[in-house]
């Protein structure tokens, strides 16, 4: 077939507009897959745990040997140094004005420190507890400000959460903490980022006593110890209800610990391996 010559001309443009769109959807794919590549890279950094001092107040002084000091990104903290004999008792849900001074002189009888996941509400409403928990030597976590699985909330509504509680703990203690647990354990790396973008390290935990069961003392006592290695983060409660048993089994978990060569610090200790 013969193509005329006024046919020439729209193939000849069609086919210029073909290749311009094709270079364009080229050049657009390029930029998002290294764009991608970066953010991908820094959250990898983040998970594998780089640390950095964190710099405290308008002195600019480094936080003392019992504050958090982590590293901006998404880290996550189950555990610490295995090489090491430690271990870290941490507390969720206070402070309690039953639970927490019951906890509190356990831990300085037995010259121990642990770290205490609060509620940003409760400690707004039990100021002095809070403010005893960090002179006994101890650390304060951010765990929201009124204790909602995170997962359920808008990024909006996680900061929200997140920002009220460390507002608290600074106004109390003058502290900004920098660990944070998600209530019932509950995150996923939309919740990770948000507490990272305020630079707070997410912490679970490695032993699940499930003292908020009330399965009974010697339970407590069993799954703690059973529990315990190098590194370990054990998990128990001050507030949330009834922690009778957590107070009563929490002498005997101290001891049976130090019997088996553990010695007992905080978070940060645990994972800088530092003193």
């Amino acid at each position: 077939m013969i193509i005329s010559q006024m046919e020439k001309p729209p193939f000849r443009f069609l086919a210029r507009m073909l290749c311009i769109v094709t270079l364009l959807m080229a050049l657009f794919t390029g930029s998002a897959l290294l764009a991608g590549k970066g953010a991908y890279a820094a959250s990898i950094q983040g998970r594998q745990g780089v640390t950095a001092p964190r710099v405290s107040g308008a002195s600019g002084a480094l936080t003392g040997p019992h504050s958090a000091a982590t590293t901006p990104g998404a880290q996550v903290i189950t555990g610490g140094r295995t090489d090491l004999p430690w271990v870290a008792l941490t507390f969720d849900d206070g402070p309690n004005p039953t639970y927490t001074p019951q906890i509190l002189q356990v831990l300085a009888a037995n010259n121990a420190h642990a770290t205490f996941f609060e509620i940003g509400q409760l400690v707004q409403s039990n100021p002095g507890l809070a403010r005893l928990v960090v002179q006994n030597g101890n650390v304060i976590g951010n765990h929201t400000w009124d204790h909602p699985s995170l997962t359920t909330l808008t990024p909006a509504a996680q900061a929200s959460e997140l920002i009220r509680a460390s507002t608290a703990i600074e106004n109390v203690t003058g502290m900004t903490p920098t660990l944070f647990r998600p209530p019932y354990g509950a995150t996923n790396a939309q919740v990770e980022a948000v507490a990272a973008a305020q630079q707070m390290a997410t912490v679970l935990w490695s032993v699940d006593t499930a003292d908020w069961q009330l399965p009974g003392v010697q339970r407590i006592v069993t799954a703690a110890l059973n529990g315990a290695h190098n590194g370990s983060i054990i998990m128990m409660h001050d507030g949330g209800g009834n922690r009778s048993q957590t107070v009563a089994a929490l002498s005997q978990i101290i001891k049976g610990l130090q019997a088996r060569g553990y010695a007992l610090v905080t978070v940060p200790e645990l994972v800088s391996g530092t003193l």
